[in-house]
């Protein structure tokens, strides 16, 4: 019988109870996308910051097992481990080094409070189902904190927010910034190729383990296969992680289908640095210079309040067509929205376009 968790497949004996110990196998998955899927996938608007801290968390554990390619140096880890909370110890359990690993700690909300009560709210029977799934793959038998999870003790729910905004505000927090400052300047390098080739070339440049096939998508081969129901998945590029992108299959409803993956925002790998460490200005300069260029920049930068094309080319001290023209660029993009107001047209940022400006250093949006 095949059993589906955070994007991997595993085949598991005949025995469904919680904790059955048949041998396992992990296998690689592919999603396959209807025409409904591909219109409804989408990147994340902001980090989310229980996504980056449960990625953080895998990372961490993962660090010294992975051989998934050239390792680099990492600083962040070192830190990490030394301000590691006690109080987190019970999830290295959930979050070990070889998947799978939980989705309902996956809330995409960009609020944390909000995030983590969405986590305290996930219903027993997901979670009877959902680590029971996890066990099967990984064999064994759970600790005895695990199974009061998955019965839905209200105490051992509780360790798990209590854990997760631990490592977050030791870990995740202090290093924020450039968390932000990476996710933005990875959508800035992706969104042109969305615009230019759509959504097959975009997942061909994520990673060199993900491919689009036909009507899926393949990560480093075909042995089993998951629908996503029309749901559609959010793209996520992650700064601490730095594995194979992930698969977070939800069921589509509560909890979003995520394609996680290690971010690069100026093409190379990105490093979470303390607040403070990092050149943020130039950060931010590098990656709107992939995307924009310094014109386009100030034209998106202008548009911080909606124009028409004139009063944009004013602001901007371009001609009207240079200005329609870079409009039209930004609008393709998905960061500007344009509406015709009688004889004129009216631009306006995005929710997208407006998160990257506001996410620019100040000597930037100035």
């Amino acid at each position: 019988m095949n059993y589906r968790i955070s994007g991997e497949i595993c085949f598991g004996g005949p025995d469904n109870q919680f904790g059955a110990t048949g041998g396992t196998e992990a296998i690689v998955v592919r999603v396959k996308f209807t025409a409904g899927d591909l219109a409804r996938t989408r990147f994340s608007t902001a980090p989310a910051p229980l996504v980056e801290t449960g990625l953080a968390l895998t990372e961490l554990t993962g660090a010294e097992l992975r051989r998934d390619g050239p390792r680099r140096a990492r600083r962040w880890l070192r830190e990490a481990r030394r301000a590691f909370p006690h109080t987190a110890r019970p999830l290295l359990e959930l979050f070990g080094p070889r998947g799978p690993w939980p989705t309902f700690t996956e809330s995409s909300s960009e609020d944390l409070d909000e995030a983590l009560e969405f986590v305290r709210a996930t219903p027993r029977s997901y979670l009877r189902t959902e680590l029971a799934d996890i066990w099967r793959c990984r064999g064994g038998r759970p600790s005895a904190w695990v199974r009061q999870l998955a019965d839905g003790d209200a105490e051992a729910l509780e360790t798990v927010v209590t854990g997760l905004r631990d490592i977050h505000d030791a870990i995740v927090a202090p290093r924020w910034e450039s968390v932000v400052s990476s996710f933005h300047g990875d959508m800035a390098r992706r969104m042109p190729v969305l615009a230019a080739g759509g959504h097959e070339v975009l997942f061909d440049t994520i990673d060199d383990r993900l491919r689009w096939r036909e009507d899926g998508l393949d990560r480093q081969g075909n042995n089993g296969e998951y629908e996503l129901g029309g749901a559609g998945i959010v793209l996520i590029p992650s700064v601490f992680w730095s594995g194979p992108p992930v698969f977070g299959l939800g069921d589509g409803l509560r909890i979003e289908h995520k394609l996680m993956y290690a971010a690069r925002p100026n093409g190379q790998p990105a490093e979470p640095a303390l607040t403070g460490q990092m050149r943020a200005d130039q950060a931010g300069a590098d990656y709107l210079a992939a995307l924009l260029g310094p014109t386009r920049a100030a034209v998106l930068r202008a548009l911080a309040e909606p124009r028409s094309t004139a009063e944009l080319a004013d602001a901007v001290e371009i001609s009207a067509a240079s200005a329609s023209e870079h409009a039209k660029v930004l609008r393709e993009a998905n960061l500007i929205d344009t509406r015709r107001q009688g004889r004129s047209v009216r631009h306006s940022l995005t929710p997208m376009g407006r998160s990257i400006v506001g996410q620019l250093p100040a000597a930037l949006t100035g």
